[in-house]
């Protein structure tokens, strides 16, 4: 285990910055991009867990907004600064093609979250929207099958609705 410890002024500076709110969340990641630069001897594992533990963030809220400073620098924040922090989150799930979900989220504003992960999840089409209503009934179902809690008209319902999630697929929809 690694014995370090962060200096106070930096929880204290870091703790600050939180309590701004989630408008500065690009701030957060920027910040622990600094901290990662001045102790680069530090795991990054270890800082991001004092951060958290020392503040009462959660660990894996810390690793996302650094992990988002990194991805998108100043420069291209700036570029982009129409987007909120969320809908640059939903073009960074597209990878190396998430400067054509960006471009597009700018052309079509106000762009919602939901609606950039659907384009980027079907590939910058749009989906129906129904697919997804349909999507989360299946889940539904599988749950309800297994569940021995259910009454049992639940249960052989639920496996009509599985049944019929495979004659959906095999003609061509979702």
């Amino acid at each position: 285990m690694v014995d370090i410890q962060l200096p106070d002024i930096i929880i204290e500076d870091f703790r600050q910055m939180l309590d701004e709110g989630d408008k500065h969340q690009f701030n957060v990641g920027d910040f622990i991009v600094v901290i990662l630069e001045e102790f680069p001897t530090f795991p990054r594992a270890e800082i991001i867990k004092q951060l958290a533990d020392r503040t009462g963030s959660d660990r894996s809220t810390l690793r996302d907004r650094h992990n988002m400073a990194q991805f998108f620098p100043p420069a291209v924040r700036r570029e982009f600064d129409m987007l909120t922090y969320s809908q640059l989150r939903a073009c960074k799930s597209a990878g190396d093609q998430w400067r054509e979900y960006a471009e597009w989220a700018m052309d079509n504003m106000p762009a919602p979250v939901a609606v950039i992960r659907a384009r980027v999840k079907n590939n910058g089409d749009d989906q129906p929207h129904w697919i997804n209503r349909w999507d989360r009934v299946v889940e539904l179902a599988r749950l309800l099958v297994n569940d021995i809690d259910a009454p049992s008209i639940v249960r052989k319902s639920s496996q009509v609705v599985l049944a019929g999630d495979e004659n959906v697929k095999a003609r061509g929809y979702g």
